[in-house]
């Protein structure tokens, strides 16, 4: 019946529950002389047939029993009236009030030596079933508090025994699940989920995966998370696996809903940028060379922007790795030069807020580099790199744009509306600079700032576009 498997796994074994049970003093005094009194009847109704037999053997068990079950204590006790009673009833000849012989001295002396080594053994079993209550209190306990299943299984994945929560999330009472018999209520394309493998186990020594199994309550499938970890034998073999099933059957749903939102903003963001273009392409008068500039550039821009959009969007609007956007950006430039543009860095995973500017100015350097600069000439060579320094409130990064090669470089008169996205690239980062060199053997463009790591959060499409300056 439903909730057998729960009881069977959260209560202790009768019989260490009766071992370990709490007594009073009454009743292990009571415990006490009734073990005594009956390892002294037992030993006089065998030494009618056996009258040479030993007479301490029989108090031995007595010892165990009462440490056992009343502590050490009452154990020390009983090896102390043991002696007195079995010496005064059956030691041969009665002591009365003269001196043991050295016979009898060295056989009281033995049985007190046996029976303090059975105490301390005794008294080392009930710790250790102390232990054991304690582990599997803790055990039960994790299994209330956690809010899907906690289980066993042996190296192969069979089950041994019934476990709790089973038969209320799925229905199936034990034994019918026994074995491999749970795999029938787990989605058949889930199922080799299940087979564990060391070869599967994560650095943190587990192993993850998700699964739906069939929900008794609403009839259908439902998403769980399973983390198992292996339980291994002194040989360092795996010998049996714990694993815990954590409903996210709304959370999973939630993703998968999100994914279609983001993938259908994704398409019509593209959608848009490609729409800004074609409008403004057929909307130039014929025969304006400074028009066609504008809407060369425009276009680029664009371009750039989608790329990083698209970037951002993928990521989930958590951060951008800045090499993903450097070659996003440049890929266009690149196609018949790539061997002439260099591009080299460490990782570095920049904010949403950075991405979009970040594109806007390097695609306006490769602009210019193509028309003005290095770019421009087959000689001309361009090397963008970055490099980061540790810094008390994060790191220091400093990203280089090179041209060398190229035509003589010019400082311009008046600062265009290109040198301010330039310079706009890192201004949501902490103390951010800027620096344009004209040097005579190219430009050079320097852009500084401290990265501050912080905890990265989910974004909702609305807010990646404002951040990289789309809305």
């Amino acid at each position: 019946m439903p909730g057998t498997e729960t009881r069977a796994i959260a209560g202790t074994a009768p019989l260490v529950a009766y071992i370990l049970k709490q007594r009073s003093v009454a009743f292990r005094i009571f415990l006490m002389l009734l073990v005594i009194g009956t390892a002294t009847g037992v030993r006089a109704l065998f030494g009618m047939a056996f009258p040479r037999s030993g007479f301490f053997s029989f108090y031995y068990p007595a010892v165990m029993i009462v440490t056992i079950l009343a502590g050490w204590e009452f154990g020390l006790i009983t090896i102390a009236l043991s002696v007195i009673v079995s010496t005064s009833l059956f030691l041969a000849p009665a002591m009365n009030i003269e001196a043991p012989t050295f016979s009898q001295t060295f056989s009281i002396v033995s049985f007190v030596c046996a029976a303090l080594l059975q105490l301390v053994l005794a008294g080392w079993l009930r710790t250790v079933l102390k232990q054991m209550e304690r582990n599997e209190n803790r055990y039960c306990q994790l299994v209330k508090a956690t809010s899907g299943i906690v289980w066993t299984t042996d190296a192969q994945g069979k089950v041994e025994e019934p476990q709790a929560g089973w038969t209320e999330i799925t229905g199936m009472t034990w034994p019918s699940y026994r074995g491999r018999g749970w795999a029938n209520i787990v989605h058949e394309d889930d199922r080799g989920k299940l087979v564990f493998d060391s070869a599967d186990i994560d650095p943190s020594g587990a192993y993850h995966t998700e699964l739906r199994i069939k929900h008794v309550a609403t009839g259908g499938w439902r998403w769980f998370a399973a983390r198992a970890v292996p339980i291994r034998d002194a040989s360092g073999n795996i010998r049996e696996w714990i694993t815990t099933f954590s409903d996210i059957h709304n959370r999973k749903l939630a993703g998968d809903r999100r994914e279609i939102v983001i993938g259908e903003l994704r398409h019509r963001l593209k959608n848009l940028f490609a729409v800004i273009g074609s409008i403004a392409q057929s909307s130039r008068p014929r025969n304006e060379p400074v028009v066609d500039h504008y809407i060369g550039k425009l276009n680029g821009r664009l371009q750039a922007l989608s790329g990083a959009a698209d970037l951002v969007m993928a990521r989930r609007g958590v951060s951008l790795d800045l090499g993903e956007i450097v070659r996003t950006t440049l890929e266009p430039f690149m196609e018949e030069r790539s061997s002439r543009i260099r591009i080299e860095g460490p990782a570095l995973q920049l904010g949403e807020q950075t991405g979009g500017p970040m594109a806007l100015a390097l695609h306006e350097l490769a602009t210019n580099a193509i028309k003005y600069g290095a770019l421009s000439t087959p000689q001309g060579r361009v090397t963008l790199n970055w490099r980061l320094e540790p810094d008390p409130h994060g790191r220091r990064v400093e990203i280089i744009w090179q041209e060398s090669g190229g035509p003589q470089c010019v400082a311009p008169k008046h600062a265009g509306f290109g040198t301010r996205v330039i310079k706009f690239a890192a201004s949501h980062e902490t103390s951010s600079s800027v620096v344009i060199n004209y040097l005579p053997e190219g430009l050079q463009c320097c852009i500084r700032f401290v990265h501050v790591q912080g905890q990265a959060t989910v974004r909702t499409p609305t807010h990646v576009l404002e951040n990289i300056g789309i809305l």
